[in-house]
């Protein structure tokens, strides 16, 4: 069932009231109810919510523009429309009347058609504004408990579209250990930790300047120098016009997390150096032979353009290249001479061993450490062991590991032999280029081999 609007008559005359009550009532549309005065219309308005106020000018008493300028001042009631109803139609009636508020103006006597049709416009414009205004305050009223859910959850900025912070909530401040007055007008970059790549922030930057959504994990510094981890999304803000007018950053705090993820990182990494020391120590070596080559494997990776991820990775599980040596024969492991045919094939068995050891382990790390293991003895032309691989066959790990191995190994005493020259490693190296190891790397060993040997000073004892 059609609901039917409130519409109010004012008039002096009680047969103007019929005559438009009786053409009104005839749509079935409206409740007509009525006053014949102004001040009478005045006390109706509070009883009710009307769409519509039909009003007579020329009343005793308060007249029909005093009654519109009470109306219109009246916030409960402003926004009514007000349609005149007078025979006085020249120029300076009309022209007062819209000056008092009134929406439209009819000349008694009316036209029928005239008034239902102009009635129901704006009878409908009044009540879709209304329903409008409720759909905003709605909306309002909506997404001021989404702010106040969002603001107890997580940390909020706001920014403008140079990224100065225009907004904060309480716990970014408390998250950054900054007061809210040193922050407004700040950039986000008086946050930024040097561990993070520019890329990452040009990145963040193409994507909201391009009105899509950023997510991702970002490591910043507090005012107190400590490091705090969250994951973030920052949302461009548009306009109507779909322009950017701000940008709105929610922050998940996940330092805790990630300090134990780091420490559980750090847990694994010295585990995998203790058990690659405790395969160097059987072989009667120092166990800075596994540091040298984790950190000449990073600097090496890093140089080659392999991932932060998998840099890290190559790092931790590269001090694993020769734990199979833990199960070969202490005759043939510690043997000061050259190893028979026999002793070498059972030498080689320990990059099958490496990588059984490790191969049943879902752990990403320990599968790096098996594929360094099983393939740091592989040469780029196939004349390796155990697989006899080549090329890009061998996986990134194990040419990197394999180069950095024979590197310290030459340039450090042996039970088989003495320290080569750090002159006679490189040129080894180079006659190697294409045969043992990728070309590649070869040349970026020989680039970079100031900070090779930086790291052999620090750890060799």
């Amino acid at each position: 069932m059609t609901k039917k609007h409130n519409i109010l008559i004012v008039d002096d005359n009680a047969k103007n009231i019929q005559l438009a009550a009786n053409v009104l009532k005839s749509t079935d549309l409206y409740n007509i109810f009525f006053s014949t005065s102004g001040e009478k219309a005045i006390e109706q308005l509070k009883l009710r919510r009307y769409s519509l106020i039909l009003l007579d000018i020329n009343m005793p008493g308060l007249n029909g523009y005093e009654t519109a300028s009470i109306i219109k001042k009246d916030a409960n009631t402003t926004n009514i429309p007000i349609i005149f109803l007078s025979a006085n139609a020249n120029k300076d009636s009309i022209r007062k009347g819209f000056e008092h508020g009134a929406e439209d103006y009819i000349t008694k006597p009316f036209d029928e058609l005239e008034l239902i049709h102009r009635v129901k416009t704006h009878v409908d414009l009044f009540n879709a504004q209304e329903q409008l205004l409720q759909e905003v305050n709605e909306t309002r009223t909506l997404l001021e408990q989404y702010k106040i859910a969002v603001d107890a959850a997580a940390s909020v900025s706001k920014a403008d579209l140079d990224g100065n912070i225009t907004y904060v909530n309480d716990k970014f401040c408390a998250l950054t250990k900054y007061p809210r007055e040193e922050l407004i007008g700040k950039n986000h970059r008086i946050f930024r930790s040097p561990d993070i790549s520019n890329e990452i922030y040009k990145d963040m930057w193409e994507t909201i300047t391009n009105k899509k959504t950023w997510n991702g994990l970002v490591k910043n510094i507090a005012k107190d120098g400590s490091n705090y981890y969250f994951e973030s999304t920052i949302i461009p803000i548009v306009n109507y016009n779909n322009e950017i007018v701000e940008y709105i950053s929610i922050r998940t705090d996940i330092t805790k997390e990630m300090e134990l993820q780091n420490d559980i990182i750090a847990t694994q990494e010295e585990v995998l150096h203790t058990l690659g020391e405790l395969g160097e120590w059987r072989s009667k070596e120092t166990g800075d032979h596994v540091n040298r080559v984790s950190l000449i494997s990073e600097l090496l990776a890093r140089a080659y353009g392999c991932t932060d991820e998998n840099i890290v990775l190559l790092k931790m599980a590269s001090p694993m290249h020769d734990i199979g040596k833990v199960v070969i024969p202490d005759a043939i492991l510690l043997k000061p001479a050259k190893l028979t045919d026999e002793e070498f094939e059972i030498m080689k068995n320990h990059t099958t061993f490496g990588w059984e050891i490790f191969n049943k382990s879902k752990h990403q790390l320990l599968q790096a450490a098996a594929l360094i293991s099983y393939e740091h003895h592989e040469k780029w032309d196939g004349t390796g062991y155990p697989r006899g691989l080549s090329g890009e066959e061998i996986h990134v790990f194990g040419r990197i590991t394999a180069i950095a191995d024979v590197f310290d190994a030459l340039t450090n005493d042996r039970v088989y032999k003495k320290a080569w020259s750090v002159e006679d490693t490189t040129k080894y190296i180079i006659s190697q280029k294409g045969i043992a190891f990728e070309p590649k790397l070869v040349d970026l060993l020989i680039k970079n081999l100031d900070k090779v040997l930086k790291i052999k000073q620090k750890y060799n004892k």
